[in-house]
């Protein structure tokens, strides 16, 4: 992979481009489609942007616009054989599948899942079937996936290792919100970039919006109406809020303008944040799209995890993707705070224990492939 390719992509990694995977499937000993029977028969919206992609997995879905209750179960090599005896889970991020823990993008970098099966453990992951889906949707699925691993596994716990908004799904089930009740089956809970106490990311950078609305990205849009060659257009489908196609984004929003202020040099940057009309925009502003996904991030701080488990944290924070500094003025990992990723308080309410809390000098895409990062992750899993 050159420089190049990797600016080209990764430099636009928040506008979370269509990028086509090419034989995700070879990364995989097996890839199993499964349905989460308390959820079945739902079925989300979709729109352009936002369909699954890549072609193995479309081609196992039947569709590029499964139901809601439909998943992917990946098997990674050694998955039964691995000295490692305790599963591991992948748990991608939003506008995401599977490939993010082996090829993400096909940058051509060795990603977690392999550096882990190379250091022995016994590795599964995910596919969601909405990559932007209704988060207690998703947290259904891994409790579901988990029974199943237990199972064939022959096992009592798994540990489970998300990144950025897939992490926000488990906190839902490790909480007992979920439509599953809680079942005692975790381990460890290791957290790569996990927006914990929220992101703002969409209202507080609306020349993202812009951006993602001009190149088709797979990234939710903070308007509900853009202002483009002198028409008012209505993008709701793209839309953060309750009637868009990108159900999960609302849930994971918190309001960071009283810790972090706003860049007020950005177009539309007041209207954008909270509420109104803009010279190229309409937003509802935050404050009705964190509503909309009902107040979450909220309840998550309030209700705690269970207290048996272990948890673990990594954020980065290097705000360079690819060459493009995002957020420049707060720590961050280009997409979230690092305040954010660090924030615990409301996970050990209740008595689960912190084992790690690291910062390491990465971006959000790299905790998904770099070295140290996987090395830290084995660290947590055998400590």
């Amino acid at each position: 992979m050159t420089n190049d390719n990797y600016n080209k992509y990764t430099g636009n990694y928040h506008l979370n481009l269509r990028i086509t995977g090419i034989g995700s499937s070879k990364y995989w000993e097996k890839i199993e489609v499964h349905r989460a029977e308390k959820i079945k028969g739902i079925n989300e919206k979709f729109c352009e942007v936002n369909t699954q992609l890549d072609p193995d997995f479309i081609n196992l879905f039947g569709t590029d616009k499964p139901s809601s209750d439909t998943y992917l179960l990946h098997f990674a090599p050694g998955w039964n054989t691995n000295p490692h005896k305790i599963p591991v889970m992948l748990i991608h991020g939003a506008g995401l599948d599977a490939s993010s823990f082996t090829n993400i993008y096909n940058l051509g970098y060795k990603g977690l899942q392999q550096r882990l099966v190379e250091r022995g453990h016994r590795v599964f992951s995910l596919t969601f079937p909405h990559s932007h889906g209704n988060n207690f949707l998703q947290a259904e699925i891994i409790a579901d996936a988990i029974d199943k691993i237990t199972k064939l596994c022959n096992c009592s716990h798994i540990d489970l290792i998300a990144h950025s908004k897939g992490g926000i799904a488990v906190r839902i089930y490790l909480s007992g919100l979920a439509y599953t009740p809680y079942r005692g089956d975790v381990r460890r809970f290791i957290m790569l970039g996990v927006p914990n106490m929220g992101t703002d990311y969409a209202f507080r950078n609306p020349s993202i919006s812009y951006l993602i609305f001009m190149t088709g990205g797979n990234g939710v849009i903070a308007w509900d109406k853009i202002f483009y060659l002198g028409n008012s257009i209505d993008i709701t489908p793209r839309s953060i809020y309750k009637e868009g196609c990108f159900p999960g984004q609302s849930q994971i929003l918190y309001p960071w303008d009283d810790v972090y202020p706003l860049d007020t040099t950005q177009q539309d940057w007041w209207t954008t944040y909270y509420g109104g009309s803009g010279f190229i925009s309409h937003s509802r502003g935050i404050k009705t799209a964190i509503k909309d996904g009902g107040f979450l991030i909220d309840k998550l701080e309030k209700k705690g995890i269970a207290p048996e488990i272990e948890i673990a944290v990594l954020a980065g924070n290097n705000n360079f993707i690819g060459i493009i500094p995002v957020q420049t003025t707060i720590p961050s990992d280009g997409i979230v705070f690092v305040d954010s990723a660090l924030n615990t308080e409301g996970m050990t309410k209740n008595g689960a224990k912190l084992i790690n809390k690291t910062i390491l000098p990465l971006n959000h895409i790299e905790l998904l492939y770099n070295k140290n990062a996987a090395m830290w992750v084995h660290k947590q899993l055998t400590s």
